[in-house]
């Protein structure tokens, strides 16, 4: 799983835009060309400066109060078995909630428009909350693929952390490049003993986690890096990159939201978030951004912080893939 094009500097790619971007709301070729790059030889990249902060401020306010509520009340399971981590959207039912530059960033869906391919899908929405002062506590090295997976593009997620995000705040390690040549293969397979929270997971096929041993293997090529951005970044990362939750060592919540974008190619046909039917119009237009939207828009009563947590990226039962090459 060697990266042929890793230099030795082990940081994630961050992508700048000049002020000419930034007004136009779009990158040129060189940024474009960067981006893809990263993506391509990293599984990752760090989009700079692309939300208002005041925005993230917001969600942040908004989303810390709820934190406090779902904690008090053990309202969330605990993400890969490890007390340290939880799922947690973002408000959908409040339009002062709802940025463009959030949901439907132009720089994002203009550089997934060229990784994945024309109109990528957007058809996922939760976020990540790792808790303060968990000691040391960690996730195993995973992917959030239960399945056997393609191994090209299919799926992108969007990370915007509303906090500063470095490692004594609980930034998630990535394990770059990773995603080049991985496969089921090389994650633990599922017993008829094994479970996980916001999972469904068969009997042969992969878990999440990647076999320890292959996780050392990866170490001597190119070792894990907790990344460091601010508020305004957001970071892409192929679906099939590597990653580990980390202790959040400071007094606050470690917040992120994750957007999902699908390639049309990809055959999983019955994914969509779910959203309230009173923003149905923000949602389904898009903002006018070259993104197809697939959402369920439901009574504006519906728990979406729990519809939200049940998602599956796998293939559509109709077109299930072939069995695995050994």
């Amino acid at each position: 799983m060697a990266s042929p094009n890793f230099s030795g500097s082990n940081g994630p790619r961050t992508i700048t835009p000049t002020l000419e971007e930034l007004k136009a709301s779009s990158y040129d070729a060189p940024n474009i060309e960067a981006a893809l790059e990263a993506l391509n030889q990293d599984g990752f990249v760090v989009l700079k400066r692309v939300v208002d902060v005041a925005h993230v401020d917001h969600l942040n306010s908004y989303m810390t109060k709820e934190a406090d509520h779902l904690v008090k009340n053990n309202v969330k399971p605990f993400n890969q078995g490890v007390d340290s981590n939880i799922l947690q959207g973002p408000p959908l039912k409040n339009p002062d909630y709802l940025y463009n530059d959030v949901f439907f960033n132009p720089f994002v869906i203009q550089i997934l428009n060229a990784y994945l391919g024309a109109k990528p899908i957007f058809n996922f929405i939760t976020g990540n909350n790792a808790l303060p002062r968990t000691n040391r506590l960690r996730q195993p090295v995973h992917k959030d693929i239960t399945f056997f997976h393609p191994q090209a593009p299919f799926f992108v997620i969007a990370n915007v952390p509303l906090c500063p995000f470095n490692p004594s705040t609980g930034s998630t390690e990535f394990w770059l490049g990773s995603h080049g040549s991985t496969s089921g293969q090389q994650q633990v397979l599922a017993t008829p003993e094994s479970t996980l929270s916001n999972a469904k997971l068969r009997v042969g096929e992969p878990t999440c986690n990647v076999l320890p041993e292959v996780v050392e293997a990866r170490r001597l090529v190119r070792p894990p890096t907790q990344p460091s951005c601010e508020k305004g970044d957001i970071m892409l990362r192929d679906l099939r990159t590597w990653h580990a939750g980390m202790p959040n060592e400071s007094e606050d919540y470690r917040i992120m939201l994750a957007l999902g974008y699908q390639a049309q190619w990809y055959p999983n046909h019955t994914l969509r978030f779910k959203a309230p039917l009173s923003q149905g119009n923000f949602f389904m237009k898009h903002n006018g951004q070259p993104v197809e939207v697939r959402a369920d828009l439901l009574p504006d009563d519906s728990d979406f912080g729990r519809l939200n947590d049940i998602f599956e990226f796998r293939r559509s039962v109709a077109t299930e893939a072939p069995l695995p090459r050994l």
